[in-house]
């Protein structure tokens, strides 16, 4: 699972250091921001970004399921080097960053689909 793919998706506050993007908050953001989005083509708007986060979400999640099995080779194996463990590290920091990014390009087109008003109701309705 992401641990902590960009907090500030749902930063609302000091309690967003606890918070973690998972598929449930991304559900439940999508739940209440279609209650508070009063234009339908901007809720739809909304709705896809979300759609395709989750998608993002769970490629991630395969990725990174994908990149800790290699690594836990590498530690089990008495011949690998530390280059070989290096590589793998660097390639799942790599895959970390460019997930940010994606996530960062979708939460700010989430945004700018919503009003200030819209987006404080959804957040503070999720709980963050």
């Amino acid at each position: 699972m992401l641990v902590a793919i960009l907090v500030a998706f749902f930063l609302g506050g000091p309690s967003a250091s606890a918070a973690i993007l998972t598929h449930d908050m991304i559900k439940s953001f999508e739940t209440f921001a279609q209650q508070v989005i009063t234009d339908p083509d901007r809720a739809e708007a909304v709705r896809q970004e979300l759609k395709a986060l989750n998608s993002e979400l769970k490629q991630f999640d395969k990725v990174f399921a994908k990149s800790g099995r290699e690594l836990s080779k590498l530690y089990k194996n008495y011949d690998t080097e530390t280059a070989s463990m290096q590589a793998q590290l660097d390639s799942m920091n790599a895959d970390w960053e460019s997930a940010q990014s994606r996530a960062l390009d979708h939460r700010f087109a989430i945004r700018n689909q919503m009003t200030k008003e819209e987006w404080d109701a959804v957040v503070s309705k999720n709980g963050q």
